[in-house]
């Protein structure tokens, strides 16, 4: 495996002073703005993102998951005989974070994980305790990941131009946890993940963009609550039964299990994606709805599956063919269709 070694920095130069005049400046083949921010490779295996991350002058790749809200870490998947360790008297705190630029000491607890996800050795999790602080732009077709910070990004009509299209995370993603409220959820638990407004039929729900969830080997499969699944039945939507994939969940409590049941759409069904003044921007039919039943003693651990209103979870397959953008500030998710990217290349590592 040949490590990228070199972050690149886009230079947008004269490029910003025509983008405040209002002309829309691309930069490169794929046509993306130039006003996107800094910039490093991006790495694309089993259709998660990964950027390369330094701990303590080691080097790793960490997958980029916005449905996850701690960072971890996993030593032993560092390149190198030597690993990172953390501080003198601590278990879980690490010197010299670098990821786009330096964070100083920075809080890592171990993950449960081994490290081999796909064919990249996973070294840890950039969860939404880090991404938050910034606007990050996925291109998984042309491997590049950008930054940008608050009032540095681009304005709207240029991200239309360049055939993006918006989807409101409001309530469920910011900057800090203190301005969510996660009205579905029916309680104080509030993780801080991007959550969308999707629509099967006449059922609306929120969905959260789960990029660190592989579903490759059932491309585009949809985590749904029963609180969604029952929506549906009762909005007359025949769901057809899955069988011969349905799966057995572990959970963050030892020896339990959480039963997920398979059901795909019916014909003539779609799940849509929900943008501005309630129109749908974007159907998807051939999707795989799975029913997470948290059983009792399992709800401690959270999720969708706790939440008394119609709520989902959307495997990396929704997104990684194109490019997306999740922006805290303004509590928005752009996406760019398939069709206005160039194609994928597959596993760049």
């Amino acid at each position: 495996m040949k490590i990228k070694r070199t972050f690149l920095r886009l230079l947008a130069g004269a490029g910003a002073a025509a983008w405040l005049a209002g002309v829309p400046q691309v930069a490169g083949a794929d046509g993306l703005p130039a006003c996107l921010g800094e910039v490093q490779p991006l790495v694309v295996s089993s259709q998660m993102p990964y950027a390369l991350v330094t701990v303590g002058g080691r080097q790793g790749y960490f997958v980029l998951d916005f449905g996850a809200t701690m960072s971890t870490i996993t030593p032993q998947a560092f390149f190198g005989q030597l690993k990172p360790r953390p501080v003198p008297g601590s278990v879980d705190r690490y010197d010299d974070f670098s990821f786009f630029g330096s964070w100083g000491q920075v809080r890592l607890p171990l993950a449960g994980q081994t490290g081999l996800i796909g064919s990249v050795p996973q070294a840890g999790i950039i969860g939404t305790d880090f991404l938050a602080s910034h606007i990050y732009t996925l291109d998984y077709p042309e491997g590049r990941l950008y930054r940008s910070r608050r009032g540095a990004f681009c304005a709207d009509n240029v991200l239309e131009a360049a055939g993006f299209v918006s989807l409101s995370s409001q309530d469920y993603y910011a900057e800090g946890s203190g301005a969510l409220s996660c009205p579905r959820a029916g309680g104080p638990a509030c993780p801080n993940v991007p959550a969308v407004p999707i629509r099967i039929g006449p059922v609306e729900a929120v969905a959260q963009l789960d990029t660190g969830y592989d579903d490759g080997t059932q491309p585009l499969s949809v985590n749904i609550n029963v609180a969604l699944f029952e929506a549906l039945g009762r909005a007359g939507i025949r769901l057809q039964p899955r069988p011969e994939i349905s799966l057995q969940l572990t959970t963050c409590q030892p020896g339990v299990s959480e039963p997920v049941d398979a059901w795909r759409l019916p014909p003539g069904s779609a799940l849509g994606f929900v943008g501005p003044a309630g129109r749908v921007v974007r159907s998807e039919s051939d999707v795989t709805l799975f029913v997470k039943r948290t059983p009792p003693a399992a709800r401690v651990c959270g999720g969708i599956g706790t939440w008394p209103q119609p709520a989902a979870q959307l495997g990396a397959s929704f997104f990684a063919s194109a490019a997306l953008v999740v922006d805290p500030f303004s509590a928005r998710v752009w996406f760019r269709a398939p069709a206005a990217a160039s194609s994928s290349r597959g596993d760049r590592p």
